[in-house]
């Protein structure tokens, strides 16, 4: 066996060096706005049709809460409602393999009985994201990223769906495609 040389050595270190990959970061795509979602009526919701005894919200229950950079859409189930499903067509394709970053957050529940509430997020007929919240809760964030298992069309609808018991605000501040990419470069 031949022994490199020193010199050797260092140029297959400066070598490797030079071929080392750039630093990796998130990038994402939104692909819908907040004030971009339409209130599903609760006769026309194929998806979360509503239990005989829910109390159905209506299109005024839908609001955008602004918060800046992070506007969302609220449902708002603190005037006696608990149950809606807004959509909005997806601005972008998906294709299967792609992750979605949801964001949803929602206030304290704290003056209430021990109960439940759920949200879901479909994407073209496909429930994505399911949580179920505990009741009575502190103030929380729930986000997931998940994988698309189909390829989707950009029009496709998504959906956002509330059961909810008690007083409350669900705020969707994201739905938003997640990718790999080079970092910025600081200098």
């Amino acid at each position: 066996m031949v022994r490199p040389t020193p010199i050797a050595s260092l140029t297959l270190l400066a070598a490797t060096t030079a071929c080392a990959p750039p630093p990796v970061c998130t990038g994402k795509e939104p692909l819908v706005t907040a004030d971009g979602w339409t209130f599903v009526e609760p006769a026309d919701d194929a998806l979360w049709p509503p239990p005989p005894d829910a109390a159905l919200c209506t299109a005024s229950d839908i609001q955008v809460a602004r918060f800046g950079a992070d506007d969302a859409v609220e449902i708002d189930t603190r005037f006696g409602c608990g149950w809606a499903t807004v959509s909005q067509p997806l601005g972008a394709p998906l294709i299967a393999g792609d992750r979605v970053q949801v964001r949803v957050f929602y206030f304290a529940q704290a003056t209430f009985p021990a109960d439940t509430a759920g949200i879901a997020i479909a994407v073209d007929g496909d429930i994505v994201v399911r949580e179920t919240v505990a009741i009575p809760a502190a103030s929380g964030l729930v986000a997931p990223v998940v994988p698309v298992e189909r390829d989707v069309a950009a029009g496709a609808l998504a959906h956002f769906h509330v059961g909810n018991h008690g007083d409350n605000s669900w705020n969707l501040i994201e739905l938003s495609r997640v990718f790999d990419a080079p970092c910025d470069d600081p200098s």
